[in-house]
């Protein structure tokens, strides 16, 4: 029974923190990125162009950084980059809360970019060692719950609009904060041992 696998990937502590940290990691990400065309406009007066190439940023870190990520989580550990990447994002988000220069905001994006850059992959990485039985159930299970994180952070971010920008990137911005400071408990298991060995 398909079911009997996703209930036991929820019930072992490492599927049942990796999956909740997928499932928070999405919603605070989508809840800052879909409205920051939105924020651009309103806060610095940018039309459809200029929303572009301030949020352009956003894809350099992975396409540029992505194999570098990769071999500092095979050398240092996955639990060392998920909390620096969670720091990242928080940190990111509560600079765009600061009345900045549009440069710097943009430079914003691209730092929250790599944040997501040094979370999501990672945690997909424990998904697939989850699910070495079942690697497509493990799997769709990730992207189950990463799809609804989207939607959810979304509609979360735009219901704290009426307390304009500025509160509902503070908020979020503490959430993925309080994150990160647990993250670096949750995730010791995923350091290497001092042989070099994964986790």
């Amino acid at each position: 029974m398909p079911f009997r696998g996703y209930r036991d990937r929820l019930l072992s502590p490492r599927g049942r923190r990796t999956y909740g940290f997928v499932l928070l990691n999405a919603m605070f990400h989508s809840g800052v990125f879909t409205w920051l065309g939105l924020y651009f406009e309103q806060r610095y007066g940018l039309g459809p162009v200029g929303v572009g190439l301030a949020l352009l940023g956003y894809g350099i870190p992975g396409f540029l950084l992505g194999p570098v990520i990769g071999r500092i989580a095979d050398r240092r550990g996955r639990g060392r980059l998920l909390p620096a990447g969670l720091f990242l994002g928080a940190f990111a988000a509560a600079a765009l809360t600061l009345d900045a220069p549009l440069l710097l905001a943009a430079v914003a994006v691209t730092v929250l970019s790599l944040g997501y850059d040094m979370t999501q992959p990672l945690l997909a990485g424990i998904v697939t060692a989850l699910g070495s039985q079942r690697p497509g159930q493990a799997m769709g299970l990730n992207v189950c719950l990463l799809f609804t994180g989207f939607g959810l952070g979304s509609l979360l971010f735009g219901g704290l609009l009426r307390f304009e920008f500025g509160a509902a990137l503070a908020l979020f911005a503490a959430a993925e904060l309080a994150l990160a400071v647990a993250a670096f408990r949750l995730f010791r298991s995923e350091i290497p041992q001092a042989q070099g060995d994964r986790p």
